[in-house]
Parts: structure tokens; sequence; C-alpha cells
């Protein structure tokens, strides 16, 4: 979508998320925002996130790289090691956010460890089995964790020096928002993606709709990184 010159798919994947997000109502009292109104607010921030690739075209390619990544060769080292007779299976237990996962861990790792490159995978599949404890996800073995992102970080190593840090790490925070299939339920993906991208690539309609749904520390730190915009 962000790829076609035309700027109707993007105007109608906008239309509907307007929609979607004027069929919702506001929570009374002391309710939580109800999913529905989460969901509609991650989808304006996603379409956001199109539009901003549709003018920043290096950085189409670079999550189409990472994307090709994880689709090809992890999958395929992870299917040699753990797939067994059943492939499609051991692939379906890793469709628990466990791709985004990988991807907002790898930002935070490249940005932890920028001068200490090579604890990068280390931190990342540490970071990968907290968050997932923490959110109680479907639990994952730590060798096949640490395959995944043994094998991912040696293309991503080589982009972070072609491209740099900053690149590379948007680069993994866009691929995880947009792949993520329920980012109102994924506080990875909150506040190590949907929070750093909002400084650049997100409407202030946007911004506004995620601080409805989201709690207050997380706005408080939305609104600090903008300056008290």
């Amino acid at each position: 979508m962000a790829r076609d010159p035309s700027p109707i798919g993007r105007q109608e994947a906008r239309d509907r998320s307007d929609s979607d997000w004027a069929k919702t109502q506001p929570p009374r009292g002391r309710r939580e925002p109800s999913q529905r109104r989460q969901a509609a607010a991650t989808d304006s921030a996603t379409v956001d996130l199109i539009d901003w690739l549709s003018e920043n075209p290096s950085t189409i390619e670079h999550v189409q790289k990472v994307g090709d990544l994880l689709t090809g060769s992890v999958i395929s080292e992870l299917d040699k090691r753990f797939g067994g007779s059943k492939p499609r299976e051991a692939r379906r237990s890793l469709t628990n956010h466990f791709w985004c996962d990988l991807l907002v861990a790898l930002s935070e790792g490249i940005e932890e460890f920028s001068k200490a490159v090579d604890r990068i995978p280390e931190y990342v599949t540490a970071a990968i089995i907290k968050s997932r404890n923490d959110e109680r996800s479907s639990p994952l073995s730590e060798a096949l964790v640490a395959l995944a992102v043994q094998t991912a970080w040696g293309p991503i190593k080589s982009m972070v020096h072609a491209a740099g840090v900053e690149e590379v790490q948007r680069t993994c925070r866009i691929l995880a928002v947009l792949i993520c299939p329920a980012p109102e339920n994924h506080a990875a993906v909150q506040n190590g993606a949907l929070l750093p991208l909002a400084k650049e690539g997100m409407l202030e309609i946007s911004r506004e709709r995620l601080e409805q749904v989201f709690p207050a520390e997380w706005v408080r730190r939305l609104r600090g990184d903008l300056g008290g915009a």
C-alpha cells in the first residue's frame, strides 16, 4: 500500500479507520475503553505509519528486507531445528505475538548495546522471554528464541552498519506495528514501537485517540517524548 503511487488505497484505509473510531463510544465512569475502541485507535496509528512510509521509500525497502529475513532464513532455521514432522504446527506456536516481540526487542537492543554490538543477541533473547512472561503469552523454549534471534541478527547487524542505528530501529518498530495482530493487546508493541514512532510518523488525531485508550502513564511518556506538545 505504501509503495502504490496512487493514494486511493491509503485514503480508503484511513476512511475505514475513522469510521471504526466513530462507531465506538468513550468509556463511561471508571470503565476501561472497549477492545473495539482500542483497536480503532491503533489502526489509526498504523494508517499514519503507512502514509509516512509512502513518503520515505528507502525505509520501505528496509522494512521489506527485514520481513523477508524473518519469513525466509529465520523460519527455515526454526523449521529445521524445531519443526519435526509437523512444521506448520510449530509455526502456529509463533503467531501469538512472537515476531513483533522479536522486532521490538531488536530495536531496543540496538539502542541499549550500540557500543557493545556482540551482546545484542543475548539481550534480545532475554528481553523476549521476559516480555512473554510478563504478558503471560504462550511459553517458548529459550533455545528456539535464541536461534531465531541469532539467525536474524547477522543480516540486521549488516543493515546497522550500512543504514545506521536509527534507521534500523525505525524499520524494526514499523514492521512490528504492521505485523502485530493486535497492538492494543500487546504492551511491548505499545511501549517499544508505537510510543517512539509517534514522534515522526503519526498525526495528532491518532495520538489523541491513543491517549484515550491507553493508560495515563503511557500518555505521560508520549507527551514527554514530544516535548510536552
